[in-house]
Parts: C-alpha cells; sequence; structure tokens
C-alpha cells in the first residue's frame, strides 16, 4: 500500500490525532500543515519512523497557502490519496462585535483554504479516479450561541460546500465528507476554556460526567472516524455531512418551556 495525506492543522488535537492513526492504518506518507511550526515539527518527530513525513509551515488564510501545501508534496509524492482539513480558526464574535478584518479572519481559514485545498487535491486524484477529502465542520454549522455567529456562519458554508464539492466529483469516484464535531476536548479547546472563559483546569471531567456517554469526545475518537471514511465499507457513501456528537440537533431530553425556572 502507497497511501498518502495531507493533513492541516497538524501542531495539535485532531490533526495530529488523525495524522497518528493514519500512520498506524498504514499510511506510507503524510503532509502535516500549521502555522506553528513548533508544534508540526513535534508531531511529525512522533511519526518519522517507518512513514515519509514533510512539514509545511504556511498561514492558511494565505492566498497561496493550497499552492504552496501541494507543491511541497509534489517534492516527496506524485499523488494524494486523503485531504483532511482540520484547520480552524474559532474567534468569539458575534452579531455585534464582529469586524470586516474578524470576519475574513474566520472565513479565510474555515472556507476560503478548504476551498483551495480541495481545488488542489482534485487535480491530483482526479487522474488515478480517487480520493477521500475530509472537512472538519461543526454541530454549531447547526445555528450556535452569540459569541461564535460567524464562526457558525463559516462551518454552515463549508459543510454547504462539501455537499456541492462530492456532487461535483462524484464520477471520479472521489468522495467528500464533513464532520459536524461537537464539543472535544481537545488542546486548543483547553487553552480558550481556561484561559478565554476562566473554566478550571478539570473542566473537561467535570462536563464530561454529564454528557449522555459520560465523557467528552477526543481528537482520538475524530481520528477513527476519519480512517472509517477511508476504508473500504464508506465506500459506497459521498457527500454525508456527519453530526459527530453526543445529543441529536432537534430534540430535548424536555422541551425547554417545560423545564423549571
Amino acid at each position: 500500500m502507497n497511501k498518502v495525506a495531507v493533513v492541516t492543522g497538524a501542531a495539535q488535537g485532531i490533526g495530529a490525532a488523525v495524522a497518528m492513526r493514519f500512520k498506524q492504518d498504514g499510511f506510507t506518507g503524510l503532509v502535516l500543515v500549521d502555522r506553528d511550526a513548533a508544534g508540526v515539527e513535534r508531531t511529525a518527530k512522533a511519526l518519522a519512523i517507518g512513514i515519509k513525513v514533510s512539514t509545511v509551515v504556511v498561514d492558511l488564510a494565505d492566498d497561496a497557502a493550497a499552492l504552496d501545501v501541494f507543491a511541497a508534496l509534489r517534492q516527496h509524492h506524485d499523488h494524494i490519496d486523503v485531504l483532511v482539513n482540520a484547520a480552524g480558526n474559532t474567534e468569539r464574535c458575534g452579531i455585534e462585535n464582529t469586524t470586516p478584518d474578524s470576519y475574513r479572519r474566520i472565513f479565510d481559514v474555515n472556507v476560503k483554504a478548504p476551498l483551495f485545498m480541495m481545488q488542489e487535491a482534485i487535480k491530483l486524484m482526479k487522474p488515478k479516479k480517487s480520493g477521500v477529502i475530509i472537512n472538519m465542520s461543526s454541530m454549531l454549522a447547526h445555528g450556535g450561541p452569540p459569541m461564535l455567529t460567524t464562526y457558525s456562519a463559516s462551518k454552515g458554508a463549508l459543510s454547504t460546500m462539501t455537499k456541492a464539492v462530492a456532487n461535483a466529483v462524484k464520477r471520479d469516484n472521489i468522495r467528500a465528507f464533513a464532520v459536524n464535531l461537537g464539543w472535544i476536548n481537545s488542546d486548543g479547546e483547553h487553552k480558550l476554556q481556561t484561559n478565554f472563559h476562566g473554566m478550571p483546569q478539570d473542566w473537561a471531567d467535570a462536563i464530561g460526567k454529564r454528557m449522555p456517554f459520560g465523557r467528552m469526545i477526543t481528537p482520538e475518537d475524530v481520528a477513527g472516524l476519519c480512517s472509517f471514511l477511508c476504508t473500504g465499507p464508506a465506500q459506497m457513501m459521498t457527500g454525508t455531512i456527519i453530526d459527530y456528537e453526543q445529543m441529536p440537533v432537534g430534540v430535548y431530553d424536555e422541551h425547554p418551556a417545560l423545564a423549571p425556572l
């Protein structure tokens, strides 16, 4: 097997976990992308034995980022099998405080970057008539809290774009998915909750115990889903938007209007 994947956001969290899982699955080449040079090098060093790993340090908000990534890929590989767009901007911006600059920062990373990463990946996937694209979206694509209005809009756009791309390349045997992520105990989320929201260091354990399945989602859980989407059992599906969450959308333990005041 000679399988090659590009993973963005690979310095930590979901991106790093996906890269680790792909190594376990027998991938022979990985191109890891992040703007955090030290972080992405740590991930690469953890993977380096028995697999060809290269890193690209780039700000995905830049217009030329996708071209830079795939120029780096072509230095080591002549094809790509899987693209995982795991990088994201979770900046807190509501309807009252979003600025043109914050809007651009969020949409550049969450929508523009995946679009052009997919464009470049598809150029290499089409000739061999196979490929898998996985975009990390969010449950907030269904609608989010006030402080994440602009982030929610970007993830809604990403989910819709994923379906459109899946339709465009379905006859090339290229499959595209979006994963609407629920609340995850990742490195980035831990920093946000403790530094921005003032939560205690053990916030994930405390909240996890209140979740339906008794714990929070982990990056390794998501990596396992990505592994499945790249295998034979998933080969007859595409354009699927997966709600990866413990609480189904649109239903409640009890109707909010009947909850105690």
